[in-house]
C-alpha cells in the first residue's frame, strides 16, 4: 500500500496596516503581533508594501527580529519605489518584487493577487481624524481599505466605518 502525502497549499500573508503606529510599536503590538506569530507558526510566507515607516516596516523589522528567514517576505514596489528603496530591501535578504503599474493602486492590487489571506486593519474613521486632523476627509479610501475591500467583495466606493 502505498502512502498518499497530503500537499497543503503555501499560505501568504498581506501585512498591511496605517503610516501612524507610535513610535513605540504599541499599534503592532496590539493589533497585529498574534496573527503574526501565528502565521510565523505554521511556516507562512508574507507580502508587504515598502513603506518605510508604518505597519509595514514596524511587521518587516519583527520578522526579522523574531527571525523569519528573509526567503519568507517579499515586499511589492513600483519601478520608482524600487529605485528608491529596493537595494536597501535587497540587502535584508528580502525578496523585492518589482511590479509593472506604478501606482499603489497597483502595487496593491498585486498584493492583494499574490496573498492567500490578510493580516491588516483598517482604521476606524474616529482615528484617522485624530491622526490627519484639519486634513481628513470623510470618504478617502486609505491602501489597507483598498486592499480590504476586494477580498470580502466590497466596492472600493462603499464607505467602512
Amino acid at each position: 500500500m502505498c502512502a498518499v502525502m497530503e500537499i497543503k497549499p503555501r499560505l501568504i500573508a498581506l501585512i498591511s496596516g496605517p503610516i501612524n503606529t507610535g513610535i513605540d510599536k504599541s499599534y503592532l503590538f496590539s493589533h497585529y503581533v498574534n496573527r503574526v506569530n501565528q502565521a510565523i507558526e505554521r511556516s507562512d510566507h508574507f507580502v508587504i508594501e515598502p513603506i518605510t515607516s508604518c505597519v509595514d516596516a514596524d511587521a518587516l523589522e519583527y520578522l526579522s527580529a523574531y527571525p523569519v528567514s528573509p526567503d519568507r517576505v517579499t515586499i511589492f514596489v513600483t519601478k520608482a519605489e524600487d529605485g528608491m528603496w529596493g537595494t536597501h530591501f535587497r540587502s535584508s535578504g528580502a525578496n523585492v518584487k518589482v511590479i509593472k503599474g506604478q501606482m499603489s493602486r497597483d502595487r496593491d492590487a498585486a498584493l492583494t493577487s499574490a496573498s492567500t489571506y490578510d493580516i491588516l486593519r483598517v482604521q476606524t474613521k474616529e482615528e484617522g481624524k485624530l491622526f490627519y486632523g484639519h486634513m481628513w476627509q470623510d470618504g478617502c479610501i486609505t491602501n489597507t481599505e483598498r486592499t480590504w475591500k476586494p477580498r470580502r467583495g466590497i466596492a472600493e466606493i462603499e464607505v467602512h466605518s
